[in-house]
């Protein structure tokens, strides 16, 4: 049994429980991993028991929250750590110690957390992703609302005051809180700073290695989970995919190779409008020539060569940012979206249309590709 000195400051260097920073990392790593699994999971219930899990699965953000919240308070208050610091063999210690009288002189034990540190741990690790996941989910839908180059953008009312400086402030709230992480993580690897994280500097606390003879040789099914999350996880998208009716379990097992891989005809071409302008009329034939359906005197065709290939039909110029239309053509994103709201050269009379089959468009249903 090692002894230890009564008065911790004054005894010698403790730093081999100084963790380094690889260590430190992939904690934090665990720990950003388990909302996604935690919502898939919800997910794939869903899926199969909406009635139970659809509400669920809409404030997923809530549940999550609440069950992070049941689980880290357990192991803040039973091993003075997180959940991924515990996995990891890590611990919180407080840096500062009040120095006992004299007349209370024990035996020396393991500084424990007050419950100060340990609410404030608990904000921390709860209440700090819920407020970032919040704020990335306006900013998402606040920055895309009333675009005029998104072809939803007139979904929504328009932006208020508040909306529009939280729009403008908050990319960079998210650098400055980045940037100082990343500060730390350059300072703790360097020694200038006993602390890992900010808060952990306005808690008074600090990162150390757990000592084995301090802790309680216990196991609980709680400390067993986070190994057992990829497997379980691997094992659910196994199921999944299994069950889905694109598996080999759903083919039939008498089905020959030519049957499942049986050639699909594209379907026909949409007729092109006579008032796009693209349309010529064919040569004319010569003089005793017979007169069938693909050389008729009034039918006209669009053909396109090599030269032509990526020249937008509207504008005859080259694609700018281009868009496929429902009728598959590919056009300039602008002139397609003029066309359709009745801004381009057919006027009104082709606002909601295909300016090049006629056929009825939406403006959502123009769609950018990558060409």
């Amino acid at each position: 049994m090692t002894s230890r000195p009564v008065f911790p400051e004054a005894g010698p260097s403790n730093s081999y429980l100084r963790p380094h920073l690889v260590e430190l990392i992939p904690q934090e790593q665990l720990r950003l991993v388990l909302h996604p699994v935690f919502r898939y999971v919800l997910t794939y219930l869903a899926q199969h028991y909406p009635r139970y899990f659809l509400r669920v699965v809409n404030r997923h953000e809530e549940a999550f929250a609440l069950v992070l919240l049941l689980i880290e308070r357990h192991h803040l208050w039973k091993h003075d750590a997180s959940l991924s610091e515990h996995f990891y063999g890590l611990r919180l210690t407080p840096t500062h110690i009040p120095t006992p009288r004299l007349a209370s002189i024990q035996a020396a034990t393991r500084p424990r957390l007050s419950n100060r540190q340990r609410w404030g741990m608990l904000l921390v690790l709860v209440g700090l992703p819920y407020v970032r996941a919040r704020a990335d989910d306006a900013y998402d839908r606040w920055s895309t609302q009333n675009d005029p180059e998104l072809a939803l953008a007139d979904q929504g009312p328009p932006l208020t005051t508040i909306q529009q400086a939280f729009i403008k402030v908050y990319p960079w709230i998210v650098t400055g809180f980045e940037t100082t992480l990343l500060a730390y993580d350059v300072a703790y690897l360097f020694n200038k700073t006993d602390y890992f994280r900010p808060w952990h500097k306005l808690l008074r606390v600090k990162i150390e290695r757990a000592v084995q003879d301090e802790e309680p040789a216990s196991q609980t099914w709680l400390s067993k989970l986070p190994p057992l999350l990829p497997p379980l996880l691997l094992a659910l998208k196994f199921a999944q995919w299994w069950y889905s009716p694109n598996s080999p379990r759903s083919l039939p097992t008498t089905a020959t190779t030519s049957s499942l891989h049986t050639h699909v005809r594209p379907p026909r071409p949409l007729p092109i409008a006579p008032e796009s302008g693209l349309l010529t009329p064919p040569s004319t034939p010569p003089p005793g020539a017979e007169t069938s359906l693909d050389n008729h005197p009034q039918q006209q065709a669009y053909t396109i060569d090599v030269n032509g290939f990526g020249l937008c039909p509207i504008c005859k110029g080259k694609w700018a940012n281009p868009a496929i239309l429902p009728s598959g053509w590919v056009v300039c994103y602008r002139c397609g979206w003029d066309a359709i709201s009745g801004e381009g050269e057919q006027g009104e009379a082709g606002k909601g249309r295909c300016p090049i089959t006629g056929v009825e468009v939406h403006p959502s249903e123009l769609r950018r590709v990558l060409v």
